[in-house]
């Protein structure tokens, strides 16, 4: 199916929740301990390249680095189709860890010179959205094995959608939070057929200062 081994995780309350109604995802980061983060970098760190979508740049300006434990930095890459990604971004800060901006031919020349300019490397799609396969074919060119999905919801169901996703992670606080509006684990337009859901395989399940953490593999 593809040569790069895809990992999606996400950390949601427990009506599947990711962030509140107001789409502060924030707000959900004081339930997790110092014990949860040093877990959530060591997944960083054994992976080669972390896949985030622009959206989650721009609500959270995420640095997407390894500090918590001791670890390489992977390379960072955004999904922007339009190259939204602020030029005062932490992730565009390359002095730990190299970034890859994924856009399209829809993206202003001149933000993407201004990227480049930066020491930012930038992966034009031949698609109007950034297409998947393709990234992950140049990934492979640039030496990446194994590739972390984290968010948001849009982006971890694109790459459920292309058939692309491994394993996934899943870390559930024991709250309920509600909110119809409220982004989910996993968003999109979602199948409508069960034929079409994707079938997981629990791996593991432990309970760690609280949360519940699920791993699965995903069957083909």
């Amino acid at each position: 199916m593809h040569d790069i081994e895809v990992i999606v995780g996400g950390f949601m309350s427990i009506d599947g929740k990711i962030a509140p109604d107001n789409r502060n995802g924030k707000e959900f980061m004081q339930f997790m301990t110092a014990r949860h983060k040093e877990m959530l970098h060591d997944i960083r760190a054994s992976v080669d390249a972390i896949v985030v979508g622009v959206d989650t740049v721009l609500a959270d300006n995420p640095a997407l680095t390894v500090r918590y434990v001791d670890g390489k930095n992977p390379l960072r890459i955004v999904l922007d189709n339009h190259a939204q990604t602020p030029l005062t971004a932490k992730i565009l800060d390359t002095y730990q860890t190299p970034t890859l901006i994924a856009t399209t031919k829809q993206a202003s020349k001149e933000k993407i010179m201004s990227l480049k300019s930066r020491n930012i490397d930038v992966f034009i799609s031949s698609f109007e959205v950034v297409n998947l396969q393709e990234l992950l074919g140049a990934l492979k060119e640039r030496g990446v094995k194994r590739v972390l999905v984290e968010g948001g919801a849009k982006v971890r169901w694109s790459f459920f959608e292309a058939n692309l996703v491994d394993e996934l992670f899943v870390w559930i606080m024991p709250y309920v939070w509600g909110g119809k509006n409220a982004p989910t684990l996993v968003d999109g337009a979602g199948f409508l057929r069960a034929s079409e859901a994707k079938k997981l395989k629990l791996k593991s399940m432990e309970q760690v200062e609280g949360l519940v953490i699920l791993w699965f593999s995903v069957e083909s």
